[in-house]
């Protein structure tokens, strides 16, 4: 059972690792599928969220609750080892992002071709490396029954897709 001390610090990394995960999803398509470059999103941008309160994770439609998972939930499915593993997602996508925001910044930016097409092999190359933390963050809150639907799912499908040599 978790102590109330270890599932503020689940609920916080949550919040952080799926905040980041919200900021970049759109322009993690974008650059997956080959579109336009995208701005970095809000999460007003998104219908469905999932949201951290307190001890407890709730998903939201449209400003509508539709799902809680409570800390007695939480407790029952995980374990202290779950809040470090939670936390080292965090520490690694927050690092991830942050070389994330300099490269995307770059997309498109230049007049030459070739430029333009190393700022997307760069940008291919870090979903590459993030991709253990995205996924792992969307497998987590599976775990605990979360119910993952518009973004997260899209952009679960595009990072599972995504080869070690290759879109």
């Amino acid at each position: 059972m978790l102590s109330p001390m270890e599932l503020a610090a689940l609920v916080t990394a949550t919040k952080g690792a799926v905040d980041i995960l919200d900021k970049v999803a759109g322009q993690i398509k974008s650059v997956l599928l080959k579109r336009p470059k995208e701005e970095a999103g809000g999460d007003d941008r998104w219908r469905y969220k999932i949201r951290p309160r307190i001890d407890e994770i709730v998903v939201s439609q449209d400003d509508r609750t539709v799902q809680v998972v409570s800390a007695a939930q939480l407790s029952e499915v995980l374990r202290p080892n779950d809040v470090r593993v939670i936390q080292a997602y965090e520490r690694n996508m927050e690092k991830y992002f942050r070389r994330w925001e300099a490269v995307y910044d770059k997309r498109d930016s230049s007049q030459d071709p070739l430029a333009n097409a190393i700022i997307e092999e760069q940008l291919t190359e870090l979903i590459r490396k993030m991709k253990g933390e995205l996924l792992g963050i969307l497998e987590f809150l599976q775990k605990l029954g979360v119910n993952l639907d518009d973004h997260y799912m899209h952009v679960r499908h595009l990072i599972e897709n995504v080869q070690d040599d290759r879109v």
